[in-house]
């Protein structure tokens, strides 16, 4: 995680409530499947017989004090929700990302880096919307089972390969630590499906930090799988959220190598920052992009040709979805005061400012839900970028993102199910219904294709 302070308001979608829940309620049109195929027509075919990775779904952090939604009044903290968590009014996020750790005093139930209470406030506004996955991360361990004895600056876990300290070995209180935490959670109706013990563990900043080399949290995964065993709960083993893709091929291959690890280690997880997922980790654990934004000043725009426009996210899912294998994809911080980019949404004061990233995760997540296995797909043309999934509801969705500078028409073939409806996102359009019979989609643009059986 990095946390960004740079001022600046870019022009842009500023919406207030009421304008947000118009948009919200405004209705898809109906469509019928396309019509024969024009000149010019690129054809997509979608090939349900080659079985790819199931998806888990769509995620972001609500981690370090962000109580953007709690300070709202009630009516507003409902349309936020909706927003976040629809999967007919909003973006259909079907995983919350929860921080821990980092309490000073060892004995203290819950701490950290996201506040306890807003965070179980925060977990039952998500359950009234149907999502049942959440996952938790620790940033640090208490700052008196470090070397450093800090929080911040980084520190190592007492009693990892290579770190001795002298208050002694630190790693079973540490996992006992976690395991207390996810029952804390747990006891108050948000049960943690994954904890993972570390994040960004390359690297010390000076908020909450804390290192540890590939060697090391393959070493400590038995002390809280173990734990969590004790603690008879059902949540699984987490590693490791690395700062960038290509360090968490180097955790994956550490903690997966180890039989002792391996044994325990359920889920993989690493972020986009210094290496973005363009490659699989590995095919024998799910694998999660838990973690990744850009933190220039707040861009609400489609294609500006910058890292926090709409388009480039479009891009950055599709290619974590096709090119890395990814079960889920996070942004960072769902919702925030931040100016910067650091968030999907903006909330200043009363108002709503939604970026066209937010409808680059609203294009995916609406609509592939949890459960739902990538299929194979291919385009007749290099300017279309495509992925299809079989939905366990029984649809099919096809993502086509036009990275050419024309329109294309597009003819489907091989998908199955009855009517199929086309939704275009772009700098003009926010998952905007085709007129019946149009499957086109126009340059720099997102089309989703949502077949019925």
């Amino acid at each position: 995680m990095r946390i960004s302070r740079k001022p600046g308001l870019a022009a842009g979608a500023v919406l207030a409530v009421a304008s947000v829940t118009a948009l919200m309620m405004a209705g898809p049109a109906s469509a019928a499947p396309s019509r024969p195929a024009q000149a010019g027509t690129v054809n997509v075919t979608v090939n349900p017989g080659q079985v790819h990775q199931r998806i888990d779904g769509f995620g972001f952090t609500e981690a370090f004090r962000e109580p953007v939604i709690t300070a709202l009044p009630a009516a507003e903290q409902q349309q936020l929700g909706a927003l976040l968590f629809s999967t007919t009014r909003g973006a259909g996020m079907s995983i919350v990302r929860f921080g821990l750790g980092g309490a000073t005093d060892p004995g203290d139930a819950i701490s950290g880096p996201g506040d306890y209470q807003e965070q179980l406030w925060l977990g039952r506004l998500a359950e009234e919307f149907g999502v049942r996955q959440f996952y938790a991360d620790a940033w640090s361990a208490p700052a008196s089972m470090k070397t450093n004895d800090s929080l911040d600056n980084g520190g190592y876990l007492c009693g990892v390969p290579g770190e001795t300290c002298a208050s002694g070995d630190a790693r079973p209180a540490y996992a006992s630590y976690l395991a207390g935490q996810a029952k804390g959670f747990a006891a108050n109706g948000i049960p943690i499906e994954a904890v993972d013990f570390v994040n960004e563990a390359e690297i010390g900043p000076a908020y909450a930090s804390m290192f540890m080399t590939p060697a090391q949290a393959a070493n400590f995964v038995p002390y809280l799988g173990r734990a969590l065993a004790a603690a008879h709960l059902p949540t699984r083993v987490a590693c490791c959220d690395a700062e960038g893709w290509s360090d968490g091929e180097s955790y994956t291959q550490a903690v997966l190598g180890n039989p002792a690890s391996a044994r325990y280690v359920s889920l993989i997880t690493s972020h986009g920052y210094t290496a973005p997922p363009t490659v699989p980790l590995t095919s024998d654990r799910p694998v999660w992009e838990s973690e990744w934004a850009d933190f220039s000043p707040w861009d609400p725009t489609w294609d500006d040709a910058t890292n926090g426009d709409g388009f480039t996210w479009a891009q950055n899912i599709q290619t974590a979805l096709t090119q890395a294998n990814v079960d889920a994809f996070f942004y960072w911080w769902g919702a925030s005061a931040s100016t910067a980019n650091s968030g999907l949404i903006q909330v200043q004061g009363s108002t709503i400012n939604l970026s066209k990233r937010y409808w680059s995760f609203a294009a995916f997540g609406r609509y592939i839900r949890p459960g739902a296995v990538r299929v194979g797909a291919s385009s007749s043309s290099s300017a279309l970028s495509v992925s299809a999934f079989r939905d366990p509801g029984g649809s099919w969705v096809v993502e086509i993102l036009n990275t050419g500078s024309t329109s294309q028409p597009v003819s489907l073939r091989g998908l199955p199910g009855g009517h199929a409806t086309g939704y275009v996102t772009n700098e003009s359009d926010a998952l905007t219904a085709l007129p019946r019979g149009s499957l086109t989609v126009p340059a720099r643009s997102l089309l989703t294709v949502v077949s019925s059986q």
